[in-house]
């Protein structure tokens, strides 16, 4: 009771399978592609992250892509160099208060030593005016 079938199979080169088809079942992942990159769909969230994450690969100089270009063009736009301006207005008048703040201790120092020379001298006077007086009594 034995029967014989016939079973006829086709048989397919195996790399022209892997060249020709896509095994790796991409288009379930939920991963986006990094290469993929669509500025009309970036957020400014998105620009944050990213800045964020690259921050340190950042060059700090250079004309463009670097930290100096960014703070350059960003302080234009901020108008950074009115308040840079103030700023160096403000520093300028602490210098001048800080050179007649200087003067006048050196005119305050010069009048107490004034004073105190004065003093003394007047000390001086003092005591010979009072041997005078003291050796006058003898004297008499």
């Amino acid at each position: 009771m034995s029967e014989n079938a016939k079973l006829n199979r086709e048989v397919f080169d195996k790399q022209k399978f892997k060249d020709t088809v896509d095994t790796s079942f991409s288009q379930l992942s939920s991963k986006p592609d990094p290469k993929f990159f669509d500025l009309d769909l970036a957020t400014l969230k998105d620009f944050w992250l990213l800045y964020d994450k690259f921050f340190y690969d950042i060059p700090k100089l250079g004309e463009i892509e670097s930290h100096e270009y960014l703070s350059k063009t960003s302080g234009e736009y901020a108008n950074s160099n009115k308040i840079q301006a103030e700023v160096q207005a403000l520093l300028d008048e602490i210098s001048t208060l800080r050179e007649e703040n200087l003067t006048l201790r050196k005119e305050n120092i010069d009048n107490l030593t004034s004073s105190l020379t004065n003093s003394e001298k007047a000390v001086k006077i003092s005591k010979k005016q009072s041997i005078r007086k003291g050796l006058g009594s003898q004297n008499q």
